[in-house]
């Protein structure tokens, strides 16, 4: 459903984009395929985890929910910093 949506796919094409240009210049275009496959390969994985996870809403608490926005966040900070 998110790849009908504009607003996902504008988000995924810029980030797509600024990994695409800095592979790019550094590692040349020799890893460009590479860097793609992993790019669609993980949008792919990530989008079924999510479907599977409605499954699994009963056994989430307030604990378990908020390791995982721990997580997150940690993440998008790392994704921050490397940026």
């Amino acid at each position: 459903m998110s790849i009908t949506s504009p607003l996902p796919v504008l988000f995924w094409l810029g980030i797509y984009g600024s990994v695409l240009a800095k592979t790019a210049q550094i590692n040349g275009t020799g890893s460009l395929l590479v860097y793609s496959s992993m790019i669609f390969l993980g949008l792919t994985l990530w989008d079924i985890l999510v479907a599977l996870t409605t499954g699994f809403r009963n056994f989430l608490n307030i604990s378990s929910l908020i390791v995982i926005s721990i997580i997150s966040g940690i993440s998008l900070i790392g994704f921050g910093v490397f940026k």
